[in-house]
Protein backbone atom coordinates (compact mmCIF):
# COMPACT_ATOMS: atom_id res chain seq x y z
CA UNK A 1 0.00 0.00 0.00
CA UNK A 2 2.02 3.64 -1.10
CA UNK A 3 2.26 5.33 1.86
CA UNK A 4 1.19 8.69 0.05
CA UNK A 5 -2.60 9.71 0.86
CA UNK A 6 -4.88 11.40 -1.17
CA UNK A 7 -7.09 12.45 1.62
CA UNK A 8 -6.04 15.35 2.96
CA UNK A 9 -8.21 14.76 6.07
CA UNK A 10 -7.37 11.99 6.80
CA UNK A 11 -3.44 12.44 6.60
CA UNK A 12 -4.25 15.65 8.84
CA UNK A 13 -6.14 13.40 11.45
CA UNK A 14 -3.27 10.45 11.27
CA UNK A 15 -0.66 13.17 12.56
CA UNK A 16 0.40 13.02 15.74
CA UNK A 17 -0.36 17.07 16.74
CA UNK A 18 -4.17 15.82 15.90
CA UNK A 19 -4.08 12.36 18.11
CA UNK A 20 -3.20 14.45 20.74
CA UNK A 21 -5.85 17.26 20.17
CA UNK A 22 -8.17 14.42 19.69
CA UNK A 23 -7.90 12.87 22.78
CA UNK A 24 -7.79 16.03 24.77
CA UNK A 25 -10.89 17.34 23.12
CA UNK A 26 -12.80 13.96 23.71
CA UNK A 27 -11.93 14.17 26.91
CA UNK A 28 -13.64 18.14 27.23
CA UNK A 29 -16.76 17.92 28.24
CA UNK A 30 -17.59 21.08 26.83
CA UNK A 31 -20.29 21.48 23.41
CA UNK A 32 -18.66 21.47 20.08
CA UNK A 33 -18.83 25.58 19.73
CA UNK A 34 -16.96 26.32 23.00
CA UNK A 35 -14.35 23.68 21.89
CA UNK A 36 -14.11 24.93 18.39
CA UNK A 37 -13.08 28.30 19.93
CA UNK A 38 -10.66 27.16 22.60
CA UNK A 39 -7.05 27.89 21.63
CA UNK A 40 -5.77 24.54 20.43
CA UNK A 41 -8.22 24.60 17.91
CA UNK A 42 -8.48 28.47 16.59
CA UNK A 43 -5.83 28.60 15.08
CA UNK A 44 -6.46 25.87 12.69
CA UNK A 45 -7.95 25.70 9.07
CA UNK A 46 -11.53 25.72 9.37
CA UNK A 47 -11.63 22.33 7.52
CA UNK A 48 -9.31 21.21 9.78
CA UNK A 49 -11.47 22.30 13.03
CA UNK A 50 -14.30 20.38 11.37
CA UNK A 51 -12.55 17.26 11.27
CA UNK A 52 -11.34 17.06 14.77
CA UNK A 53 -14.81 17.85 15.82
CA UNK A 54 -16.46 14.99 13.72
CA UNK A 55 -14.19 12.37 15.25
CA UNK A 56 -14.91 13.81 18.62
CA UNK A 57 -18.83 12.95 17.89
CA UNK A 58 -17.84 9.60 16.14
CA UNK A 59 -15.32 8.22 19.31
CA UNK A 60 -17.93 9.39 21.84
CA UNK A 61 -20.52 7.63 19.60
CA UNK A 62 -18.56 4.43 18.57
CA UNK A 63 -17.41 4.01 22.60
CA UNK A 64 -20.99 1.70 23.21
CA UNK A 65 -19.58 -0.65 20.43
CA UNK A 66 -15.51 -1.16 21.25
CA UNK A 67 -13.92 0.04 24.86
CA UNK A 68 -10.81 1.35 22.32
CA UNK A 69 -12.89 3.98 20.24
CA UNK A 70 -11.67 7.01 22.09
CA UNK A 71 -8.00 6.23 20.22
CA UNK A 72 -9.18 5.13 16.80
CA UNK A 73 -10.15 6.84 13.75
CA UNK A 74 -13.99 6.03 12.09
CA UNK A 75 -15.76 7.50 9.15
CA UNK A 76 -19.62 7.71 9.61
CA UNK A 77 -20.84 4.62 7.40
CA UNK A 78 -17.34 2.86 8.89
CA UNK A 79 -18.64 3.21 12.31
CA UNK A 80 -22.60 2.02 11.54
CA UNK A 81 -21.19 -1.09 9.98
CA UNK A 82 -18.37 -1.38 12.71
CA UNK A 83 -18.70 -4.93 14.12
CA UNK A 84 -19.39 -5.06 18.02
CA UNK A 85 -16.35 -6.02 19.89
CA UNK A 86 -18.37 -8.36 21.89
CA UNK A 87 -19.41 -9.99 18.89
CA UNK A 88 -16.00 -9.64 17.08
CA UNK A 89 -14.20 -11.45 19.58
CA UNK A 90 -17.04 -14.13 19.82
CA UNK A 91 -16.13 -15.15 16.41
CA UNK A 92 -12.68 -14.64 17.22
CA UNK A 93 -12.31 -17.27 19.60
CA UNK A 94 -14.09 -20.08 17.53
CA UNK A 95 -10.93 -19.95 14.71
CA UNK A 96 -9.36 -23.42 15.08
CA UNK A 97 -5.73 -23.37 16.66
CA UNK A 98 -3.99 -24.20 13.67
CA UNK A 99 -4.93 -21.87 11.66
CA UNK A 100 -2.35 -18.83 11.08
CA UNK A 101 -3.29 -16.73 8.26
CA UNK A 102 -7.05 -14.91 7.84
CA UNK A 103 -8.11 -12.45 5.03
CA UNK A 104 -10.41 -9.84 6.53
CA UNK A 105 -12.51 -9.29 3.36
CA UNK A 106 -14.16 -5.40 3.30
CA UNK A 107 -12.06 -5.13 6.30
CA UNK A 108 -13.57 -1.12 6.94
CA UNK A 109 -12.32 -0.10 9.98
CA UNK A 110 -11.07 -3.28 11.40
CA UNK A 111 -13.63 -4.10 14.09
CA UNK A 112 -13.27 -7.65 13.46
CA UNK A 113 -9.20 -8.05 12.60
CA UNK A 114 -9.11 -6.04 16.19
CA UNK A 115 -9.87 -9.19 17.95
CA UNK A 116 -8.33 -11.97 16.35
CA UNK A 117 -5.54 -13.84 17.94
CA UNK A 118 -1.80 -12.70 17.52
CA UNK A 119 -0.79 -16.14 16.61
CA UNK A 120 -2.81 -15.29 12.94
CA UNK A 121 -1.22 -13.54 10.40
CA UNK A 122 -4.27 -11.16 9.13
CA UNK A 123 -4.74 -8.58 6.30
CA UNK A 124 -7.52 -6.65 5.81
CA UNK A 125 -8.86 -5.94 1.96
CA UNK A 126 -10.97 -2.56 0.79
CA UNK A 127 -11.44 -0.50 -1.92
CA UNK A 128 -10.78 2.63 0.04
CA UNK A 129 -7.70 3.61 0.68
CA UNK A 130 -8.77 6.41 2.96
CA UNK A 131 -10.46 3.20 5.17
CA UNK A 132 -7.65 1.12 4.95
CA UNK A 133 -5.12 3.79 6.30
CA UNK A 134 -7.70 4.34 9.61
CA UNK A 135 -8.33 0.10 9.48
CA UNK A 136 -4.45 0.06 10.19
CA UNK A 137 -4.52 3.05 12.57
CA UNK A 138 -7.24 1.22 14.59
CA UNK A 139 -5.57 -2.61 14.17
CA UNK A 140 -2.27 -1.58 15.07
CA UNK A 141 -4.25 -0.45 19.06
CA UNK A 142 -4.27 -3.96 19.58
CA UNK A 143 -1.84 -6.68 16.93
CA UNK A 144 -0.08 -6.16 13.31
CA UNK A 145 -1.97 -6.06 10.30
CA UNK A 146 -1.52 -5.39 6.51
CA UNK A 147 -3.29 -4.55 4.07
CA UNK A 148 -4.63 -4.71 0.66
CA UNK A 149 -6.11 -2.00 -1.74
CA UNK A 150 -8.48 -3.86 -4.04
CA UNK A 151 -11.40 -5.61 -4.70
CA UNK A 152 -12.55 -8.99 -2.82
CA UNK A 153 -13.81 -10.48 -6.01
CA UNK A 154 -10.28 -10.61 -8.06
CA UNK A 155 -9.08 -12.75 -4.82
CA UNK A 156 -5.66 -11.08 -4.90
CA UNK A 157 -5.17 -12.30 -1.39
CA UNK A 158 -4.51 -15.48 -0.48
CA UNK A 159 -5.11 -17.18 3.31
CA UNK A 160 -6.31 -20.09 4.48
CA UNK A 161 -9.72 -18.77 5.98
CA UNK A 162 -11.49 -15.32 5.21
CA UNK A 163 -13.93 -12.95 7.31
CA UNK A 164 -16.24 -11.53 5.09
CA UNK A 165 -18.51 -7.69 6.24
CA UNK A 166 -19.96 -7.12 3.04
CA UNK A 167 -20.73 -3.06 2.52
CA UNK A 168 -23.75 -1.65 2.34
CA UNK A 169 -23.69 0.36 -0.18
CA UNK A 170 -25.68 3.70 1.45
CA UNK A 171 -25.73 5.25 4.95
CA UNK A 172 -28.09 5.24 7.93
CA UNK A 173 -29.15 1.65 6.50
CA UNK A 174 -27.36 -0.47 8.73
CA UNK A 175 -30.16 -1.51 10.81
CA UNK A 176 -32.24 -2.50 7.99
CA UNK A 177 -30.04 -5.08 5.78
CA UNK A 178 -31.49 -5.41 2.21
CA UNK A 179 -29.75 -7.74 -0.15
CA UNK A 180 -29.86 -4.95 -3.10
CA UNK A 181 -27.65 -3.00 -0.59
CA UNK A 182 -24.46 -5.62 -0.24
CA UNK A 183 -21.57 -4.98 -1.83
CA UNK A 184 -20.38 -8.16 -3.16
CA UNK A 185 -23.97 -9.42 -3.69
CA UNK A 186 -24.43 -12.76 -3.34
CA UNK A 187 -22.89 -14.13 -6.90
CA UNK A 188 -19.96 -12.66 -6.01
CA UNK A 189 -20.28 -13.96 -2.63
CA UNK A 190 -20.49 -17.50 -3.66
CA UNK A 191 -17.37 -17.26 -5.79
CA UNK A 192 -15.38 -16.45 -2.77
CA UNK A 193 -16.32 -19.55 -0.60
CA UNK A 194 -14.72 -21.44 -2.63
CA UNK A 195 -11.31 -19.45 -2.48
CA UNK A 196 -10.58 -20.17 1.44
CA UNK A 197 -10.85 -23.52 3.33
CA UNK A 198 -13.54 -21.81 5.33
CA UNK A 199 -15.37 -18.59 5.78
CA UNK A 200 -17.18 -16.28 8.51
CA UNK A 201 -19.64 -14.54 6.48
CA UNK A 202 -21.40 -11.28 8.73
CA UNK A 203 -25.07 -11.07 6.89
CA UNK A 204 -28.10 -9.03 8.77
CA UNK A 205 -30.74 -11.83 10.81
CA UNK A 206 -33.30 -10.67 8.88
CA UNK A 207 -32.22 -11.67 5.58
CA UNK A 208 -33.36 -14.63 3.52
CA UNK A 209 -30.62 -16.35 2.57
CA UNK A 210 -30.14 -17.70 -0.99
CA UNK A 211 -30.20 -21.49 -1.58
CA UNK A 212 -26.15 -21.86 -2.24
CA UNK A 213 -25.82 -20.64 1.70
CA UNK A 214 -27.55 -23.61 2.52
CA UNK A 215 -25.22 -26.39 3.27
CA UNK A 216 -23.47 -24.31 5.79
CA UNK A 217 -23.48 -23.42 9.32
CA UNK A 218 -25.65 -20.30 10.41
CA UNK A 219 -25.65 -18.80 13.85
CA UNK A 220 -27.66 -16.01 15.04
CA UNK A 221 -25.31 -13.32 17.63
CA UNK A 222 -27.41 -11.64 20.23
CA UNK A 223 -26.15 -9.09 22.39
CA UNK A 224 -28.68 -8.27 25.34
CA UNK A 225 -31.19 -10.03 23.56
CA UNK A 226 -31.35 -7.77 20.50
CA UNK A 227 -30.28 -10.06 17.55
CA UNK A 228 -27.36 -7.79 15.87
CA UNK A 229 -26.30 -10.16 13.01
CA UNK A 230 -26.55 -13.79 11.39
CA UNK A 231 -22.87 -15.33 10.50
CA UNK A 232 -22.55 -17.96 7.97
CA UNK A 233 -19.84 -20.66 8.90
CA UNK A 234 -18.32 -22.28 5.38
CA UNK A 235 -16.19 -24.89 5.04
CA UNK A 236 -13.89 -26.20 8.04
CA UNK A 237 -15.34 -23.37 10.33
CA UNK A 238 -19.22 -24.48 10.30
CA UNK A 239 -20.99 -27.84 10.76
CA UNK A 240 -23.12 -28.39 7.37
CA UNK A 241 -27.01 -28.10 7.94
CA UNK A 242 -26.52 -26.15 12.08
CA UNK A 243 -28.56 -23.88 13.01
CA UNK A 244 -27.17 -21.82 15.85
CA UNK A 245 -28.33 -19.30 18.39
CA UNK A 246 -25.97 -17.38 20.83
CA UNK A 247 -27.16 -15.05 23.41
CA UNK A 248 -23.67 -13.05 24.28
CA UNK A 249 -21.83 -11.90 26.43
CA UNK A 250 -22.88 -14.97 28.91
CA UNK A 251 -22.77 -17.50 25.76
CA UNK A 252 -25.72 -19.18 26.34
CA UNK A 253 -26.76 -21.41 23.03
CA UNK A 254 -29.10 -23.39 21.64
CA UNK A 255 -28.52 -25.37 18.05
CA UNK A 256 -30.48 -27.71 15.85
CA UNK A 257 -30.27 -29.26 12.36
CA UNK A 258 -32.04 -27.33 9.98
CA UNK A 259 -33.78 -30.02 8.81
CA UNK A 260 -35.42 -30.70 11.71
CA UNK A 261 -37.00 -27.50 12.48
CA UNK A 262 -40.26 -27.80 11.03
CA UNK A 263 -40.93 -30.90 13.40
CA UNK A 264 -40.61 -28.33 16.34
CA UNK A 265 -43.60 -26.34 15.44
CA UNK A 266 -47.65 -26.90 16.26
CA UNK A 267 -47.00 -27.80 19.79
CA UNK A 268 -49.79 -25.85 21.18
CA UNK A 269 -51.79 -24.97 24.25
CA UNK A 270 -53.75 -22.58 25.91
CA UNK A 271 -51.22 -19.92 28.08
CA UNK A 272 -50.64 -21.89 31.52
CA UNK A 273 -49.27 -19.14 34.28
CA UNK A 274 -46.44 -18.42 32.85
CA UNK A 275 -45.31 -17.22 29.73
CA UNK A 276 -42.13 -16.67 27.85
CA UNK A 277 -40.35 -14.37 25.43
CA UNK A 278 -37.10 -16.08 23.96
CA UNK A 279 -34.21 -13.41 23.18
CA UNK A 280 -34.16 -12.30 19.53
CA UNK A 281 -31.38 -14.48 18.40
CA UNK A 282 -33.72 -17.58 19.26
CA UNK A 283 -36.52 -16.27 17.44
CA UNK A 284 -34.61 -14.60 14.25
CA UNK A 285 -33.02 -18.52 13.99
CA UNK A 286 -36.49 -20.05 14.25
CA UNK A 287 -35.34 -22.21 17.66
CA UNK A 288 -37.95 -21.12 19.65
CA UNK A 289 -39.96 -24.26 18.95
CA UNK A 290 -36.40 -26.38 19.59
CA UNK A 291 -36.37 -24.76 23.14
CA UNK A 292 -39.35 -25.52 23.97
CA UNK A 293 -39.62 -28.95 23.07
CA UNK A 294 -36.93 -29.29 25.07
CA UNK A 295 -37.65 -27.13 28.09
CA UNK A 296 -41.02 -28.76 28.49
CA UNK A 297 -42.81 -25.73 27.30
CA UNK A 298 -45.54 -25.22 24.57
CA UNK A 299 -46.22 -21.99 22.21
CA UNK A 300 -49.99 -20.50 22.56
CA UNK A 301 -50.15 -19.96 19.27
CA UNK A 302 -48.77 -21.88 15.73
CA UNK A 303 -47.02 -18.70 14.54
CA UNK A 304 -46.10 -16.96 17.63
CA UNK A 305 -42.70 -17.25 19.77
CA UNK A 306 -44.57 -17.04 23.01
CA UNK A 307 -43.81 -19.83 24.83
CA UNK A 308 -45.79 -20.94 28.06
CA UNK A 309 -45.87 -23.63 30.63
CA UNK A 310 -47.29 -23.70 34.90
CA UNK A 311 -43.86 -23.80 36.29
CA UNK A 312 -41.29 -20.95 36.71
CA UNK A 313 -38.53 -21.28 35.18
CA UNK A 314 -35.64 -19.44 34.87
CA UNK A 315 -33.15 -19.91 31.71
CA UNK A 316 -30.93 -17.13 30.32
CA UNK A 317 -32.30 -17.21 26.65
CA UNK A 318 -35.41 -16.62 28.04
CA UNK A 319 -37.60 -13.67 29.66
CA UNK A 320 -40.03 -15.09 32.01
CA UNK A 321 -43.19 -13.35 32.63
CA UNK A 322 -46.17 -14.33 35.77
CA UNK A 323 -49.67 -14.41 34.02
CA UNK A 324 -51.82 -12.27 36.47
CA UNK A 325 -54.64 -11.65 34.18
CA UNK A 326 -56.31 -12.08 30.89
CA UNK A 327 -57.81 -8.80 29.39
CA UNK A 328 -59.65 -8.20 26.15
CA UNK A 329 -58.49 -6.73 23.21
CA UNK A 330 -60.33 -3.38 24.03
CA UNK A 331 -58.54 -0.06 24.56
CA UNK A 332 -60.84 1.00 26.71
CA UNK A 333 -61.19 -1.68 29.41
CA UNK A 334 -57.52 -2.01 29.08
CA UNK A 335 -57.21 2.03 30.08
CA UNK A 336 -59.81 1.63 33.03
CA UNK A 337 -57.41 -1.57 34.32
CA UNK A 338 -54.97 0.43 34.24
CA UNK A 339 -56.74 3.21 36.54
CA UNK A 340 -57.79 1.04 38.83
CA UNK A 341 -55.07 -0.69 39.53
CA UNK A 342 -52.81 2.06 40.14
CA UNK A 343 -50.14 1.85 37.39
CA UNK A 344 -47.28 4.28 37.30
CA UNK A 345 -45.26 2.43 35.25
CA UNK A 346 -45.64 -0.19 32.62
CA UNK A 347 -43.84 -1.86 29.90
CA UNK A 348 -45.68 -2.99 26.36
CA UNK A 349 -44.76 -5.58 24.93
CA UNK A 350 -46.40 -7.42 21.74
CA UNK A 351 -45.94 -10.11 19.29
CA UNK A 352 -48.19 -11.27 15.97
CA UNK A 353 -50.76 -8.17 16.40
CA UNK A 354 -50.67 -4.85 14.59
CA UNK A 355 -49.78 -2.21 17.78
CA UNK A 356 -47.49 0.49 17.62
CA UNK A 357 -46.38 0.58 21.89
CA UNK A 358 -45.45 4.34 22.05
CA UNK A 359 -48.86 5.44 20.04
CA UNK A 360 -50.97 3.24 22.91
CA UNK A 361 -48.66 4.47 25.62
CA UNK A 362 -49.03 8.30 24.29
CA UNK A 363 -52.97 7.94 24.78
CA UNK A 364 -52.55 6.75 28.73
CA UNK A 365 -52.66 8.33 31.79
CA UNK A 366 -50.27 6.55 33.94
CA UNK A 367 -50.52 7.36 37.86
CA UNK A 368 -49.59 5.32 40.90
CA UNK A 369 -47.19 3.27 42.67
CA UNK A 370 -47.76 0.20 41.13
CA UNK A 371 -46.07 -1.73 37.81
CA UNK A 372 -46.94 -4.03 35.00
CA UNK A 373 -46.46 -5.63 31.92
CA UNK A 374 -49.34 -5.67 29.38
CA UNK A 375 -48.59 -7.97 26.20
CA UNK A 376 -50.71 -7.78 23.21
CA UNK A 377 -50.57 -11.08 21.36
CA UNK A 378 -52.66 -13.70 19.87
CA UNK A 379 -53.76 -17.53 21.65
CA UNK A 380 -54.83 -19.54 18.94
CA UNK A 381 -55.33 -16.75 16.65
CA UNK A 382 -57.25 -14.90 18.76
CA UNK A 383 -56.42 -11.64 20.17
CA UNK A 384 -55.59 -10.79 23.79
CA UNK A 385 -53.88 -9.26 25.95
CA UNK A 386 -52.04 -10.45 29.02
CA UNK A 387 -51.43 -8.20 32.62
CA UNK A 388 -48.51 -10.13 33.56
CA UNK A 389 -45.27 -9.43 36.23
CA UNK A 390 -41.97 -9.81 34.64
CA UNK A 391 -40.01 -12.45 37.07
CA UNK A 392 -36.08 -11.78 37.54
CA UNK A 393 -33.71 -14.22 35.69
Amino acid sequence: MAETDPDPKMAFLLEPASQALLKAICADPRDDLAISGSAGLRSLPAPNRIALLEQRKLRLKAARKCPLALDMIFTPLGLEQLTHWELAAYKASKLPSDIRSVADLCCGLGGDSLYVPDRIRVVGVDLSRTVLRAYLHNVALRRRADAVLADVASGPVRAEVALLDPARRASGRSDRWQDQDMSPGWDVMEKLIPRFEGMAIKLGPGIAFPEFLESYEWEYLGLRDECLEAVVWTGRLGRPGMVRAVELPDGASIEALRADLQDTFGETGAPGEYLYEPVKAVVRSHLFGVLASRLKLWQIDPRIAYLSGNGLLRHPLLKTYRIEKELPYDNKVIKEFLRKEEVGRLEIKKRGVNLIPEEFRAGLRLAGGNEGTLIFTKVMDRKTVFWAKAVSR
